[in-house]
């Protein structure tokens, strides 16, 4: 049960981080999604930290 959790907060986190990133590129009428990009990298980091600090 407890590694299902962390799953799933790493999705949420990941998913959230290019939703948000999507939404302002997409504000900026960007042509290339750097926001997009930079808070998916940005999610992916944050969503490892807590994996790693869940399972101690």
């Amino acid at each position: 049960m407890r590694y299902s959790t962390l799953g799933i907060e790493m999705a949420v986190i990941i998913g959230a981080a290019v939703w948000g990133g999507v939404a302002i590129d997409r504000h900026r009428d960007a042509l290339f999604p750097t926001f997009t990009l930079l808070f998916a990298f940005l999610g992916l980091v944050v969503a490892m930290i807590r994996l790693v600090r869940g399972l101690k």
